[in-house]
């Protein structure tokens, strides 16, 4: 036979201050956690910034607010019933802090999907997601404003979908990095993190305390905090998803002189070329020139063409012209075909103002390559 302990809110009992002290922590961690994601993005590169790493600051600071609201509810609020209550037929304080409690979570998960899903397509479609987020969001902000009990009971809907984009993510995640030695059984650790969150949130529950205590809520408050560890190691140490499919749209690069001879080129395909890497970069070459005269391009500005399901990306410095060829534009290309280009003319410019014509001395231009796109 269960005992029903009943607790009363303000919370009170032996277990108040540890318990609240925990909450606290939490509070201010999953802050923490979430501004080291915001300055992470922030220290990248223009051309490379991860918009991941904003998702996870959106989820981040959406856990802290959550718990912050969370514990205002459980410590400092009462639960008697007031009728009319603000714009509300009836409710309490207690509720009405648990209310802002989901919301936060919800407009935390929606940003993590929507920043998610703009380099990838998880699922169906692009932003399917965030779009069902998003909707569900709607939904619950009319519910919110129509009665508090109702919006609480629906909360729980949250968490079927959160569960979905992380099977999905984690499914995806596995299959790019079965072949790459990056988070060994990462699959494995993340659906363990989400037992916890799941275990944690529901054992910090007010029902489950009304079961067994203040006890309960306390240790659903600690094995969140674990996941919390965990969430932020993983994530941490997540490459950006353009990081896996980039070798699945690159095609080829050449790296030209001004007279447009190539100087070197390397295929990222098992096709057979059946044009001369010559003949090719001479075309380029030509395109370029062209595309400078037309619209007059400016110094370190990338250059772009694209026709039936081909992206030619095209940088010009001093002394040479990087051209490289896709299937689809991506910011990871353009800015490494940028880095390539100047790592080239900073070795290579004596040489390249006096070149003879062997295009052997050229040849470590592939270890640049290799070295920059991380192959």
């Amino acid at each position: 036979m269960i005992h029903i302990i009943f607790i009363e809110f303000p919370i009170t009992g032996p277990l108040r201050f540890v318990s609240l002290i925990m909450e606290w922590v939490f509070t201010f961690t999953s802050f923490e956690l979430g501004l080291l994601f915001l300055i992470k993005y922030k220290k990248q590169p223009n051309g490379l910034k991860n918009s991941q790493d904003l998702g996870f600051f959106a989820l981040f600071c959406g856990l802290s607010l959550m718990r912050f609201f969370f514990l205002i509810s459980g410590y400092y609020s009462t639960d008697i019933i007031i009728s009319p209550f603000f714009i509300w037929p009836f409710g309490s304080f207690k509720n009405l802090f648990l209310n802002f409690g989901f919301l936060s979570i919800m407009i935390g998960t929606f940003f993590l999907t929507f920043f998610m899903e703009k380099n990838k397509k998880f699922l169906f479609k692009k932003y399917f997601f965030s779009s069902c987020f998003f909707i569900q969001l709607c939904i619950f902000l009319i519910l919110f404003l129509s009665n508090l009990e109702i919006f609480i009971s629906l909360s729980i809907l949250l968490w079927p979908l959160f569960i979905l984009f992380f099977v999905v993510y984690i499914k995806d995640f596995n299959k790019k990095i079965k072949n790459q030695e990056i988070l060994p059984k990462g699959g494995l650790k993340m659906t363990l993190v989400i037992l916890l969150i799941l275990g944690g949130f529901i054992l910090s529950m007010d029902m489950f305390s009304d079961i067994f205590g203040l006890t309960s809520r306390l240790i659903g408050v600690i094995l969140q905090l674990i996941a919390l560890g965990l969430i932020f190691f993983f994530f941490r140490k997540i490459p950006p998803f353009f990081e896996f499919d980039w070798q699945d749209k690159i095609e080829s690069i050449y790296i030209m002189n001004k007279d447009g001879v190539c100087l070197f080129d390397k295929s990222f395909t098992d096709n057979t070329e059946t044009l001369s890497s010559q003949f090719i970069s001479g075309v380029l070459a030509s395109v370029n020139t062209m595309l400078n005269e037309l619209i007059r391009t400016n110094e370190n500005e990338i250059s772009i063409i694209k026709k039936k399901g081909k992206v030619v990306n095209i940088f010009s410095g001093s002394y040479v012209t990087g051209v490289l060829i896709s299937k689809e534009e991506l910011e990871y290309f353009k800015h490494n075909l940028k880095k390539v280009i100047l790592k080239v003319e900073k070795i290579y410019k004596n040489i390249l103002i006096k070149w003879n014509g062997d295009l052997t001395i050229f040849y470590p231009i592939k270890n640049i390559i290799d070295s920059t796109f991380l192959i």
